[in-house]
């Protein structure tokens, strides 16, 4: 080796360095807050239906580590590590459990793989960063789906996350695209375009199938309408914020029935958001004004509520997109507080009756 090229060396291990005592000094900032007594609802000694798993802010939380050149690479790119959550506002489980994250917060799309203790990056599309990635989907194939709202473009991807083709076209075919859904009774993706305001249901391939909605206060009508969830029979449920409602549609687009009211007594709503289905078809929906999550029954009573305004764990503040995977494990982004809770459903047939300290069974 010749002295330029020690001295070169030398100089790119400095680098190295001072880059990874950068970022170490970077990643001490304080992680995720930790329980410090079991969070459960309903309050014993009723049955739990609902338990606190755990809260994270980074993959760091679940054991990923970045290498000393990663850090290199982030930092000469000037790149946010791509694990930190910023505004998590949108989230979807694929079919290998992994979580998808739209961060408004970073421009990005952030693929979390909890078995491998990874993190993957979704940055943009044709060297374009995404402008407000707001709603986040993943078809059968485990294809990616995120709108981005400010473009008007909806997107696809591979599960890798590479670029496959647009919804709507390549220059946005949506004045506002918001909440995303596939619905697996029919194979189509189901967009909700809140200032239009109207639902758009889209092949995988990007054929416009069939389109329903139009502004007002009646049945079939939105105001503002944001997310929207598909339950196991392929009904399509639309979160009418402004008309304080969630919407129930079949996969036609036909309307049926609603559910909720603008208050803010038990059922009722104030500023709904994201929603999601566990395994035995119980309606999640996320409030962000009350900061809780309630439960409805498949026919639309109402069942519990749980979280509170809080920083605390198991505390939210202005909740916002919801995702429910196959083991009735619930993802909440609390994105204002910069991460992702944790729930648990515990079916009927699984629930234990828990106690208050020092009480009799």
């Amino acid at each position: 080796m010749g002295p330029r090229s020690f001295r070169n060396g030398l100089l790119l291990l400095a680098v190295l360095t001072v880059a990874g005592i950068a970022t170490e000094a970077a990643d001490k900032t304080k992680s995720a807050p930790q329980p410090t007594s079991v969070q459960i609802w309903p309050p014993p000694p009723e049955p739990t239906r609902i338990e606190y798993v755990q809260t994270f802010s980074r993959a760091k939380d679940f054991g990923w580590k970045r290498s000393l050149w990663r850090k290199f690479v982030e930092w000469a790119k000037y790149e946010n590590d791509p694990s930190i959550l910023l505004r998590p506002f949108a989230v979807a489980v694929d079919g290998t459990g992994r979580l998808i994250v739209a961060d408004t917060g970073s421009r990005d799309v952030k693929i979390f793989d909890f078995q491998k203790k990874s993190v993957k990056p979704i940055r943009g599309y044709k060297k374009t960063f995404f402008g407000t990635p707001v709603g986040v989907a993943v078809d059968d194939k485990q294809n990616i789906y995120v709108s981005d709202s400010s473009a008007g473009r909806v997107v696809k991807f591979s599960p890798e996350g590479k670029l496959l083709s647009y919804l709507g076209g390549e220059e946005g075919g949506f004045k506002r695209p918001a909440g995303i859904a596939f619905n697996p009774s029919n194979g189509l993706i189901y967009i909700v375009d809140t200032l239009r305001p109207r639902v758009f249901a889209y092949s995988p391939e990007g054929a416009l199938v069939r389109q329903f909605g139009e502004r007002g206060t009646g049945p079939g009508q939105f105001n503002f309408p944001t997310f929207v969830a598909i339950d196991r029979n392929g009904d399509v449920y639309v979160n009418d914020t402004l008309n304080f409602r969630i919407q129930v549609f079949n996969g036609e687009g036909k309307y049926q029935r609603e559910i909720g009211s603008q208050g803010d007594g038990s059922g009722q709503f104030a500023r709904a958001k994201g929603m999601a289905f566990d395994s035995e078809d119980h309606l999640y929906v996320g409030d962000a004004l009350f900061s809780t999550v309630q439960i409805f029954s498949p026919d639309g009573g109402f069942l519990l509520n749980f979280g509170e305004a809080g920083a605390e764990v198991a505390q939210f503040y202005m909740p916002a997109g919801m995702a429910i995977d196959n083991k009735d494990l619930v993802y909440v982004a609390d994105p204002f507080q910069r991460r992702v809770e944790v729930f648990r459903y515990i079916k009927e047939r699984e629930a234990r009756p828990r106690f208050f300290p020092g009480a009799e069974p």
